[in-house]
């Protein structure tokens, strides 16, 4: 696989997963997590902690990636993709998620490899 392969197979992985352990296997120790809620936390520990009980109020979770676009340039690669996330809760609720993101990483020279 080359290297845009591996990065979206990643984050096809990523949405896929059902459990805190699934959801990070491919984080450093070190990453940096934050979402739609008010804080943020650095390393894995307590991203498990809050993914595992977000999918325990779960019956089932469907996220079907829409639209998924790839830049990488030397060592550094970004990967912007819209999901629809499709899941019932055990108490037999539904709900659906449409969540924008941006971040840049430091040190981006601006140049983008396509």
């Amino acid at each position: 696989m080359n290297d845009k392969q591996i990065v979206e197979k990643i984050v096809r992985d990523i949405a896929n997963s059902f459990s805190g352990a699934e959801s990070t296997k491919n984080w450093t120790a070190e990453t940096i997590w934050f979402d739609a809620a008010p804080y943020a936390s650095v390393g894995v520990e307590k991203a498990k902690k809050v993914f595992d009980e977000a999918f325990g109020n779960l019956k089932s979770c469907n996220v079907t990636i829409l639209y998924m676009r790839t830049f990488i340039n030397e060592n550094t690669a970004l990967v912007c993709s819209v999901q629809k996330w499709d899941t019932v809760n055990k108490d037999g609720g539904e709900w659906k998620v449409l969540h924008e993101h941006t971040s840049a990483a430091e040190n981006w020279n601006g140049k983008i490899d396509e």
